[in-house]
């Protein structure tokens, strides 16, 4: 190969690879983290107007026992559409309920106060198959607040 033609690949090379740049950056996802864990915890697709607030990370602890909570934002014209998402989790057992509200009340009591209230709508995943007396080791939860347009996140894990 001659250097001419050596030197005219490279030169196409670079140009493809700056026009690669912009183009993969404008398919790719630049939401935050949260969101995306959200999505893949429950399986959903959740609209670009899903925004995080605030978080609250777990503790580390030898166990890796604890509760996480992360609070969301959304555009309430999107609430159709997070609701359709979701509808495969939402609950109406008690039990479950009692599990979310003791989770909730370790994350206030924590200092990470989303002032929700536990009569909104509530989403319910178990992530571990470990059932005792009805009650679930591990799982996640979101309330859906659609008077505020907030969705709290919350996780459970013993």
């Amino acid at each position: 190969m001659t250097d001419k033609k050596f030197k005219n690949i490279l030169i196409t090379m670079f140009i493809i690879f700056l026009a690669a740049i912009p183009l993969l950056y404008f398919l790719s996802d630049p939401r935050d983290q949260s969101v995306k864990k959200v999505e893949n915890e429950f399986g959903i697709s959740l609209p670009k107007s899903v925004k995080r607030e605030r978080e609250l990370y777990k503790e580390p602890s030898f166990h890796g026992d604890g509760e996480a909570a992360i609070l969301f934002s959304f555009d309430k014209k999107d609430l159709g559409k997070i609701k359709e998402e979701l509808e495969d989790y939402e609950i109406t057992d008690e039990n479950r309920k009692s599990q979310i509200e003791t989770c909730y009340l370790q994350v206030k009591k924590r200092g990470f106060d989303p002032s929700l209230d536990l009569n909104n709508k509530i989403y319910f995943k178990a992530t571990s198959e470990y059932v005792f007396a009805g009650m679930y080791g591990n799982f996640v939860a979101l309330i859906l607040d659609e008077d505020k347009g907030e969705i709290l996140f919350l996780e459970w894990d013993t």
